[in-house]
């Protein structure tokens, strides 16, 4: 019934549960859920939008060198 998108509160008063906790430890999701959200999560991974863009990397900083009996210094 939760993949035929009956909400989680109903499906609770149907089973006869006292929590939404509970009616949860049941719901497990069928094959075609995972295969759509597998597909929906590879488009959006892949995506091409020109007008997406990347964040860019920090630029590497270069550590000082260390000195013994010294505290090393972090950023």
């Amino acid at each position: 019934m939760a993949d035929a998108s009956i909400p989680l509160h109903v499906l609770r008063v149907i089973a006869g549960h006292g929590s939404l906790t509970t009616t949860q430890r049941y719901l497990h999701p069928n094959q075609r859920t995972m295969q759509n959200t597998g597909t929906t999560l590879a488009e959006h991974l892949t995506e091409t939008d020109p007008d997406h863009q990347r964040p860019e990397q920090p630029a590497a900083v270069a550590e000082p060198p260390r000195l013994k009996g010294h505290l090393r210094l972090v950023q």
